[in-house]
Parts: C-alpha cells; sequence; structure tokens
C-alpha cells in the first residue's frame, strides 16, 4: 500500500494534519499577508482546532473503539458547525451592499463587555467585516473553508460509520 493510501485511509493522521494545517495557513496570511480574520474567520479556526485534537486523540494507540468512534462523532460535528459559520459568512459576503450589517465592535471588546451566550449570538450574526473579503484564489478563505468543512464531514462520517476489520 502506498503512503499517501495508507496516510488517507487513516482518519488521525487526515483530521489532525489537515486541522493543524489550515490553522498554520491562516495565521501565516494573518501575520504575512496582513489579513484581519473577523469574528466568523476565528469561531472557523476554532473549529479546525477541535477536528485536528479529534485526531491528536485519535493517534493514541490501542484507543478503544467506542472512544474512536466518539472522536469520529466529534470531528465530523466539530466540521458541521464550521460549515454552518463558514456558510453564514458566505451568505454576508453575497449580501448587497445595502443589507449588510454595521461593523461590530472588535472582538476583544465584546468579549469584554457581553454575557457568554450574547457574544456567541453576536458572533453568529456577523457584521459587516465577516462581509467583506480581501483574498481570492478561485474562492475566498470562507469558501475554501466551507469545502474543507463539508470534506471532513464526510470523511469521519464514512468512517464512523464504516466496520472495523480485524
Amino acid at each position: 500500500m502506498s503512503m499517501l493510501k495508507r496516510v488517507f485511509l487513516n482518519p488521525a493522521a487526515v483530521n489532525c494534519l489537515t486541522g493543524m494545517g489550515l490553522i498554520i495557513g491562516a495565521y501565516l496570511f494573518e501575520r504575512i499577508g496582513y489579513y484581519d480574520p473577523c469574528p466568523l474567520c476565528i469561531l472557523q479556526r476554532w473549529s479546525f482546532a477541535l477536528i485536528a485534537f479529534c485526531g491528536i486523540i485519535l493517534l493514541i494507540p490501542y484507543l478503544h473503539t467506542v472512544i474512536s468512534k466518539l472522536m469520529l462523532f466529534l470531528a465530523a460535528f466539530f466540521a458541521l458547525g464550521g460549515g454552518v459559520i463558514a456558510g453564514r459568512q458566505i451568505y454576508l459576503q453575497h449580501l448587497p451592499a445595502d443589507q449588510v450589517p454595521t461593523c461590530a465592535p472588535p472582538m476583544e471588546f465584546l468579549i469584554d463587555t457581553l454575557p457568554f451566550l450574547e457574544l456567541i449570538q453576536t458572533i453568529l450574526l456577523g457584521d459587516g467585516n465577516c462581509a467583506e473579503y480581501q483574498w481570492r484564489f478561485i474562492f475566498n478563505f470562507a469558501e475554501w473553508a466551507l469545502l474543507f468543512f463539508i470534506g471532513l464531514l464526510l470523511y469521519n462520517l464514512y468512517f464512523f460509520f464504516a466496520r472495523r476489520n480485524g
């Protein structure tokens, strides 16, 4: 079996490497390209981080089948949540200019002043910052993230429902 096939058939490696790779890529774009992430972008990064964490847990040898299935389910759940967030951002980006929500205060201010549930609601509603995109390579950041989330969702669900041989 080729090395690439072995990696692709290993959910721990795929979740861990994909999640960490996308977070590192986003960080490099932020630092080198000077792209400031909006609150929805930050939530998408957290979703990728949680998927990578599930992959790290799956790397533990001789993990019980129930825990392995739980990690695959959680990775699929985080991919679904991240996909919903990316979809919301894409929706905001395609709104007509007169319907785009006004810009919210900086994220640090929101964290310091709002109660937790109101903070989550405010972030998920999005603002004018989330409707902007400055970079495009066929798709913008949110559209690429949505594609990765859909891929990871389907991948993890496949292995969640697959029967383990041996």
